[in-house]
């Protein structure tokens, strides 16, 4: 029997029939599916494996559905985990590149970028900006990335308001002036965060203020360009308030 070794970052998992899960990992391929024989028994070898945010090592074999033949767990991140906040925060982000790993992209980027932000995480108390980068380095990647540098409509550079709708900035005549106004310090966070470079890291000054309305941003985005808003989202706002 030949098999399979695949690597990946476990998104979500679903249960099969009495005792089963098919696992959704995302790789630097792209989303694949694996199914795992009896990892609801309480007996399972597998119960660990099975964790959402894993990063495990798979052989497996099979044609349509891969089947797990063995494993191991590379990496549990096990202290994202215990903090609710910040595994559910990682549970959006998770639900986002579910939602767009069938779009066509670089999936090794994003894959290999994916791991970097994680470990920015697990050793950066101020993780939610790191977190917002994803969001919005994933608009470069399935080419709806706003414009920040001239006006959508006619290239102006002068007296410029970001527009959601528009995808970018707006000069005067083209802004049209019916949605949350976005104000300059939030646009310059977005501009830093979609612009960072995580080879040549420098310090990320923002204000609580600007975050909370840089986050109510990028949710208006997503909603109005990909109709996306996660399950977790939801939950964040009883966690932290916004």
């Amino acid at each position: 029997m030949d098999l399979e070794y695949i690597e990946g970052l476990i998104l979500k998992k679903l249960d099969y029939k009495e005792s089963s899960q098919i696992l959704y990992l995302y790789t630097d391929k792209g989303l694949m599916s694996v199914l795992v024989h009896g990892s609801r028994k309480v007996k399972s070898p597998y119960l660990n494996l099975t964790r959402v945010l894993n990063l495990v090592g798979l052989h497996t074999s099979g044609k349509d559905l891969q089947t797990l033949r063995d494993g191991d767990v590379l990496e549990d991140f096990r202290d994202l985990k215990e903090n609710i906040e910040t595994f559910t925060y990682l549970q959006h982000i998770l639900e986002l590149v579910y939602h767009i790993a069938q779009h066509e992209h670089d999936h090794e980027k994003l894959y290999l970028f994916l791991l970097k932000i994680l470990a920015k995480v697990k050793t950066t108390e101020a993780y939610i900006p790191y977190l917002n980068m994803v969001e919005l380095k994933l608009l470069h990647l399935l080419g709806i990335n706003p414009l920040f540098t001239s006006c959508t409509s006619c290239g102006k550079t002068d007296h410029l308001q970001f527009s959601v709708r528009e995808g970018g900035m707006c000069c005067k005549e083209h802004y049209q002036g019916n949605e949350p106004r976005v104000s300059d310090e939030c646009v310059k966070l977005m501009m830093k965060l979609y612009y960072y470079d995580l080879q040549a890291p420098t310090p990320i000054d923002y204000t609580e203020e600007t975050l909370r309305e840089l986050r109510g941003v990028i949710d208006r985005y997503y909603e109005y360009h990909l109709n996306f808003r996660s399950n977790s989202r939801k939950m964040l706002v009883g966690l932290i308030g916004y």
